[in-house]
């Protein structure tokens, strides 16, 4: 083996090791397909038995794989049905049911739910907790899921790293180092074997569905990469069109299984995009740090400008559809900041500014023909890569929780007013949140004198029956009503006057959140937007200062030799 080739192989063995020590803690806690909200939802009372238990989820499930147990007052409930996909939500997100054969008495209920995700292959287990006709005091929070196969979900974490860096490592290589000459070969060989065996430990521990898919793609891709090392006689433009294809086989499928993929189909072409360009931009850099220790100069500054361009052309893919992702997976502030997921983007972000520093560096000592060594972009480099798999093992911050007030909502703190023929109805909830609350309806007459007492009045909240309302000493008229979750709720008045058509009063009201929930703050959006316009606007003015600089440098390179010539004579 050679001294590069052992290079390599310590280089792989170093980052296998650290995608291990990375995700092993995070195994536990890591959660994927987990339950959005519910109905009945988390802590909520319901005045009547549920027929069914509605589940809306993070990802796809696969309702053959549904574990559901329900226990009330009596014990176990065992009259529940097979779980069954009702549709989906306004934003895509999969929603189950589990149909309850019985009528549920008053009391207390947990429900127990485990279900596999048909994007990643994790099964994750989930609680709730609700009352019938009864209170409850304190919800468990959908925030519990963990994961039932937490090894697993390692071991798959791990593999699936040393696949993308490796992989990524032998198309560097390919693209960086004259094979024709002999070298970097055997350690191309080396990359693209590591790569295959990573594949198939990928196939080995998850070998149906997208596992079967990311393990065949990963093992073709990654042999075509390996098979490349061996022909060196191959021209410089099929090799690289090979060597693109191998990558794109090897690598692309990863992209598919992430938690992007589960927002829909443009997040998951995004996904993709970003697995590649990752795999190519961090595996580039990698091989440049490789091929140029030990080399001459001239030899060097060809290895980085090979390096810058690859580096032009995946960078700037790789970080705007990181922000993309990121932006998908992190509603909010909050959530970048109160969350394992979102801390572990913040990092990387951070760490992915000091690659472009050192970028940037290295390319201007370029322009004026000096080299820079790439050891250190390269281990910060392959630093990002790791926790980009850590990050990947979490559950992203989309939990109520962590949602930001929606920007539509204004959250009533005073009664909602509608005049009716010659009546002013007034509306509202008292407190103000959802559970089991108080519908207040005050009634005045504006004409004066009346021309008739009023002497009944019952409402209806949301899409629920009208129920009467009892008058107090004060004047106003008052039920208990359920509220299901914040957000704008329809209601409904009926004013009854002897001797008169009822006047019926419509009216929206908006719900405030439950403490603790959309605590999220700021979106992300703009902000992920501003980044993303800022890096479009600073990559372009480099373009451009680099294009008017050039010229310039050429001219006095020219005028500097004729000044030599003429003194030479």
């Amino acid at each position: 083996m050679s001294r590069a080739a052992r290079r390599l192989t310590a280089v792989l063995v170093a980052v296998l090791a650290a995608i291990g020590l990375a995700v092993l803690p995070a195994g536990p806690a890591s959660a994927h397909a987990y339950v959005l909200s519910s109905t009945p939802g988390d802590g909520q009372r319901v005045e009547t038995s549920p027929r069914e238990v509605t589940l809306t989820l993070s990802e796809n499930g696969d309702p053959e794989s549904v574990v559901a147990s329900l226990v009330g007052p009596a014990g176990p409930v065992a009259t529940l049905g097979a779980a069954y996909v009702k549709g989906a939500d306004p934003q895509g997100h999969q929603v189950l049911a589990i149909p309850v054969g019985s009528t549920l008495d008053a009391g207390l209920y947990r429900l127990s739910f485990q279900v596999t995700s048909t994007f990643d292959g994790h099964t994750t287990e989930s609680w709730l907790l609700f009352g019938v006709r009864t209170d409850v005091a304190s919800p468990i929070g959908v925030d519990n899921a963990v994961s039932t196969n937490a090894l697993s979900d390692t071991l798959r974490g791990a593999f699936e790293g040393t696949l993308l860096i490796a992989a990524g490592i032998a198309f560097g290589l390919l693209v960086l180092t004259p094979l024709s000459a002999g070298r970097g070969r055997r350690t191309a060989r080396v990359a693209g074997t590591v790569a295959v065996v990573a594949a198939l430990a990928v196939g080995a521990e998850w070998h149906n569905g997208n596992g079967l898919l990311v393990a065949s793609c990963g093992v073709v891709g990654a042999a075509l990469l390996t098979l490349l090392a061996t022909r060196p006689g191959l021209g410089g433009r099929a090799r690289l069109a090979a060597a693109c294809l191998g990558l794109v086989l090897a690598v692309a499928p990863l992209g598919l299984v992430g938690h992007a993929a589960a927002q829909g189909p443009l997040m998951t072409v995004v996904a993709v995009l970003h697995m590649v360009s990752t795999a190519a931009w961090v595996g580039t850099v990698v091989a440049g740090a490789i091929v140029t220790r030990g080399v001459a100069r001239e030899e060097r500054r060809e290895v980085l400008r090979r390096t810058s361009l690859v580096g032009t052309s995946t960078f700037l893919v790789a970080l705007i559809t990181g922000l993309l992702m990121g932006n998908a997976m992190v509603p909010s502030l909050g959530g970048l900041t109160g969350s394992t997921y979102g801390q572990a983007l913040v990092v990387k972000t951070l760490l992915v500014l000091g690659v472009l520093a050192l970028a940037l560096l290295s390319r201007e000592r370029l322009r004026f023909g000096r080299t820079t060594p790439m050891l250190p972009e390269a281990v910060v480099l392959v630093a990002v890569a790791v926790i980009g798999v850590f990050v990947a093992t979490q559950a992203p911050p989309l939990s109520a929780r962590y949602q930001p007030l929606p920007s539509t909502w204004s959250v009533d703190t005073a009664p909602s007013a509608t005049q009716v023929d010659d009546l002013l109805v007034s509306a509202s909830i008292d407190p103000n949140t959802p559970g089991t609350r108080f519908l207040v309806v005050r009634v005045d007459n504006v004409r004066r004198p009346a021309p008739a007492p009023v002497t009944a009045v019952s409402a209806a909240v949301g899409d629920g029956d009208l129920v009467p309302l009892t008058r107090g000493e004060d004047g106003q008229w008052t039920t208990s009503v359920s509220v299901p979750a914040a957000g704008p709720l329809s209601l409904t008045a009926v004013v009854s006057r002897p001797g008169m058509p009822d006047a019926v009063a419509d009216t929206t009201w908006t719900v405030g959140p439950t403490p603790g929930e959309y605590a999220g703050g700021s979106p992300l959006t703009l902000y992920v937007a501003g980044a993303i316009a800022g890096l479009l606007g600073a990559w372009l003015l480099l373009l451009l200062v680099e294009g008017y600089l050039r010229p310039r440098e050429s001219e006095t390179a020219v005028g500097a030799d004729e000044l030599a010539e003429q003194l030479t004579v």
